[in-house]
């Protein structure tokens, strides 16, 4: 039995009319999550591996008059310390207004997101809580064919089937509740998990593009080094992985609903990256500034969230912190997927 098949079953207007709690706290009637399918929210997933640009690009296309991002939509990780993290306004997170806004929105809206919580919000896909059984049922096997043997499994066994929908409809809050609070019509997901577009394409309240950010491998490589202290062959097979598994996923959308983009593309020419952009996501004309973030943002994620940029530049700090040995670890490991995503090296 298809997933798509057995998800959009679950989310008929019948069944979610009986599964919305009543009373007065509700903002909203039932009917209006079970429009959603009709008029889904517009929304775009960012896959591929980390350290690439993700937040550059979610922050140039929060400031374009139709888009919205907070971020990795998945939420905030486990080591995350609520009693002094900031959002990118400037504000403690826990005190921030926009935030309490949107929790209490998506409760509102019959399918609370637990904002204020770490470890990933109810938005990121769990089908177990243990860490490797949820591996398998829910990330790449490494091969096309054995995934979609698996999800064919997974999609009758019917926990997962309501965990699925579960995380859909959340999702779906969260995306809905921020796009009434801005006044936008599209949902930026910065999330790099490479998997959560294959499921969120299945469901018919959203309708899902991705633009696949990719980075040369050499210099993603570096900023995973740097940042996580592993060795340049982790580091190379890291990034081969992420972006292959990303373009596996690309089978699961239309190909109008697909973009690949070269992070130093974003870097060299930024408002020409941006028009075209806009013209795939079918929105108007970019917005662009000396810089970024002129109105306030909310967005979560690493450090760069805080900064704003008077001048895009590409990093290139990789030519110096790596030696002749490592780039040639990283052409060994990452050089056949370098060429697949359309880099000339090596």
């Amino acid at each position: 039995m298809p997933l798509k098949d057995t998800i959009v079953r679950d989310t008929s207007p019948a069944r979610v009319r009986r599964t919305h709690r009543k009373g007065s706290e509700h903002l909203v009637s039932a009917n209006e999550s079970a429009d959603a399918a009709a008029t889904p929210v517009r929304y775009v997933c960012l896959p591929g591996c980390r350290f690439t640009g993700s937040t550059l690009l979610g922050s140039l296309l929060n400031e374009h008059p139709d888009c919205a991002s907070v971020g990795a939509a998945t939420g905030l990780i486990r080591r995350t310390d609520l009693s002094t993290y900031r959002c990118s306004c400037g504000e403690l997170f826990r005190t921030c207004a926009f935030w309490n806004h949107i929790e209490a929105r998506t409760r509102a809206l019959g399918h609370p997101v637990n904002v204020f919580e770490t470890n990933f919000w109810n938005t990121h896909l769990r089908l177990s809580r243990h860490h490797v059984a949820n591996a398998l049922l829910a990330r790449s096997l490494k091969s096309g064919p054995l995934n979609r043997i698996r999800d064919a499994v997974v999609s009758i066994v019917p926990g997962a089937r309501a965990a699925v929908t579960r995380m859909g409809w959340n999702t779906w809050s969260l995306a809905s509740a921020v796009l009434e609070r801005t006044g936008k019509t599209v949902f930026v997901d910065t999330a790099r998990d490479h998997q959560r577009p294959k499921y969120l394409s299945r469901l018919p309240m959203l309708d899902v593009k991705v633009i696949h950010l990719v980075r040369d491998p050499r210099g993603n490589s570096a900023s995973i080094m740097k940042h996580t202290g592993v060795d340049v062959a982790t580091a190379a097979r890291q990034w081969a992985h992420a972006n292959v598994e990303a373009a596996r996923v690309r089978r699961y959308l239309p190909q109008e609903s697909w973009l690949s983009l070269h992070y130093e593309a974003l870097c060299a020419d930024p408002a020409g990256v941006m028009e075209r952009i806009s013209e795939f996501l079918g929105i108007g004309p970019p917005r662009m500034q000396h810089g970024f973030r002129d109105s306030v943002s909310h967005i979560i994620g690493n450090k760069m969230r805080m900064k704003g940029l008077g001048e895009i530049q590409e990093d290139l700090s990789w030519q110096t912190s790596l030696g002749d040995a490592e780039v040639s670890t990283i052409a060994r490991i990452a050089g056949p997927t370098s060429r697949n995503m359309g880099y000339v090296w090596p």
